[in-house]
């Protein structure tokens, strides 16, 4: 009776053991698992954030050389700005902010080209306008920021 006793106790301990293991190794295998899909995550986040960052010199180094109009400019790299914005302060560009604000409702790519000639004028008018009036203030803006990711 008492070797009964002795040998369920230990099929007992070994059935308990071998689930606990179980156990331990399904939680480890899942915290391992985790682990992989945040370190993929921030592979891709560094990787997003080096592709932005080196659009934004690109376009930095465009600016200084006169290959680019600073309202085009101020329209991309609002966009690539923003996609920068947790380690940006809000509104950091704000002439910037306003030129993509201000042209934000005319056509782009296909649509600019599948309007009337007369629309298309007036929008090149307007833009040309903003070109002007806020030249400098956006050049200024475009240093700054160039400034802002040599350091980063």
């Amino acid at each position: 009776m008492i070797y009964f006793a002795i040998v369920t106790g230990t099929l007992f301990i070994i059935a308990l053991s071998v689930f606990i293991y179980r156990h331990l190794k399904t939680a480890s295998d899942k915290k391992i698992a985790q682990q992989k899909i945040v370190e993929q995550h921030l592979k891709e986040h560094n990787e997003r954030q080096e592709y932005v960052s080196s659009s934004i010199n690109i376009i930095v180094k465009a600016v200084d050389t006169a290959q680019i109009e600073v309202v085009e400019a101020s329209i991309r790299l609002k966009v690539l700005v923003d996609q920068l914005r947790p380690n940006l302060p809000e509104n950091s560009f704000p002439v910037m902010e306003q030129v993509f604000e201000k042209t934000k409702h005319i056509p782009k790519l296909k649509d600019w080209k599948a309007l009337e000639k007369k629309q298309r004028k007036q929008f090149s008018k307007d833009l040309m306008s903003l070109e002007t009036k806020h030249f400098e203030a956006v050049k200024a803006e475009v240093k700054e920021l160039a400034q802002m990711m040599s350091q980063r």
